[in-house]
């Protein structure tokens, strides 16, 4: 059995520092482009959140004023955690009621809204 010296010698394996400094510089990019990706997800994932969020309010609203029927649809609107929504109520012709609610909020990309249209028959 001989002791080496520490020193490699030509055809023995290993890696020298430069290669592993080489690796981790690759390594590191690939990690914060990963980060990157997670940080987008992150913020779409929160703005359809709050998309969905408004749609289910002016739904709510739009079944509110089709449920009291013809007769008693009236205009309203309101606020509640941080949405903001107008249901308006107005002739669609004859024997119609028209019914845009639009709910309106404001995020990290501006001021958003959503709004859905229906009409109300007299029968």
């Amino acid at each position: 059995m001989t002791r080496g010296t520490g020193l490699r010698r030509p055809g023995e394996g290993g890696f020298s520092l430069v290669e592993l400094m080489v690796v981790l510089v690759f390594i590191s990019i690939g990690v914060l482009a990963l980060s990157s990706v997670q940080v987008t997800s992150f913020t779409d994932v929160y703005a359809t959140g709050r998309y969905t969020r408004a749609l289910d309010l002016a739904q709510t609203r739009m079944e509110t004023a089709r449920a009291v029927g013809y007769s008693l649809a009236q205009s309203d609107s309101g606020s509640v955690d941080g949405f903001t929504w107008l249901c308006l109520v107005d002739s669609g012709g004859v024997a119609l009621k028209r019914v845009t609610t639009t709910v309106s909020w404001t995020d990290k990309r501006g001021a958003r809204s959503v709004r859905l249209m229906n009409l109300i028959s007299a029968r």
